[in-house]
């Protein structure tokens, strides 16, 4: 298992470790739903060091991720945009949900899930050797670390605290925060709240950590990390994704057809003109009680139609909230399906995430 590499900061301040994706990351530092108000009131600070980071450079480098990624590569400016974007297989199953920076005409990173790091380097190199790309692939996951700074006040923060002012849709390198050198800051994040994504030398990363927590930003967890993203309505990999889904069922907008050819678009343009037996729904209990979990079964009446992929408490609404995916003759906004937990029938109604007002 990897470790975090600001693990003993997060024993300092009274973390409760745990595994995740192959990791030993902080899962919490006091109760998760204080955590999770917390970004969503005011601020929160988040230890994401266990994602992949990996740079791709060379000659043929935008040729290349333009065929090994799903959205249109060749018109990246450096700096100006970070791109969720993805990595099909040939049948058009996500390799990964990835994002990508152009940092310069010839040099690329690509932040991917923890699970997947490994996979997506084997995926490139195997790709690169078939197609003889003239590229570089270097990961430099275990020479960094990473922070995400999150929550709908950041704007009280940007200028006064953090020093930053970053127009939308951008990303710098090399610059300092609160007097610690950054090397790439990218205005993105998972929560659904604003924020920034920073990646820095592994000390730098602590001294960092150290100083906004001192500015009064909270330290949260991946437990809250995870009811973030689902209240947002994010897909998590494992979960709403695998090789096994495509974009089109999991209603992931993430790929683009106003591009040249990529690994899965043949298989993408198949599947929009049959269609999908199978889509991703969001759900929200009627009534407070059991929560919905991964693996419970979808009905409607007495005909099961469906899964849980992820489910849990949503603070905001006071209830259960879940994502999975149903047969798609049964898709219906607002529709009502009944979810089996513990042998037992509650009803949920069909809704579009996020489960949240921004």
């Amino acid at each position: 298992m990897f470790v975090t590499p600001l693990k003993q900061v997060h024993i300092e301040l009274g973390a409760n470790m745990g595994e995740f994706a192959g990791w030993e990351v902080a899962m919490n530092y006091s109760s998760n739903i204080e955590e999770h108000l917390a970004v969503r009131n005011a601020i929160g600070l988040f230890d994401v060091s266990h994602m992949g980071r990996i740079i791709i450079k060379g000659k043929d480098t935008a040729e290349f991720l333009d065929y090994v990624t799903t959205k249109n590569v060749l018109k990246l400016s450096p700096g100006k945009i970070s791109i969720p974007t993805a990595m099909l297989n040939y049948k058009a199953g996500f390799i990964d949900d990835i994002s990508l920076l152009m940092l310069d005409d010839k040099e690329y990173l690509i932040v991917c899930n923890a699970i997947n790091r490994e996979k997506n380097i084997n995926w490139l190199n195997k790709i690169a050797k078939e197609k003889n790309y003239s590229i570089e692939i270097l990961d430099i996951t275990f020479k960094t670390c990473m922070l995400a700074i999150q929550g709908r006040k950041i704007k009280d923060y940007e200028e006064k605290e953090l020093n930053l002012n970053i127009e939308q849709n951008s990303f710098l390198r090399n610059i300092k925060v609160v007097d610690c050198k950054v090397e790439i800051i990218s205005k993105t994040g998972w929560t659904g709240e604003s924020g920034y994504e920073l990646i820095l030398e592994i000390e730098e990363g602590k001294k960092l950590w150290k100083k906004l927590i001192e500015k009064g930003i909270k330290p949260c967890g991946i437990i809250t990390r995870d009811s973030l993203r689902l209240e947002a309505g994010f897909l998590l990999y494992g979960n709403e994704i695998n090789e096994d889904i495509n974009p089109l069922e999991a209603r992931y907008w993430i790929f683009s057809l106003n591009k040249g050819d990529y690994i899965g678009r043949k298989e993408l343009e198949n599947l929009l003109e049959k269609g999908v037996e199978k889509i991703r729904v969001g759900l929200i209990m009627k009534d407070k009680g059991p929560l919905p979990r991964k693996g419970n079964e979808i009905y409607s009446g007495n005909k099961k139609i469906g899964y849980i992929t992820s489910g849990g408490y949503s603070p905001i609404l006071d209830r259960g909230i879940a994502m999975g995916y149903i047969h798609s003759g049964f898709f219906f906004l607002g529709g009502s399906v009944k979810i089996k937990i513990r042998d037992k029938m509650y009803e949920a109604k069909i809704v579009e995430p996020p489960f949240f007002k921004k």
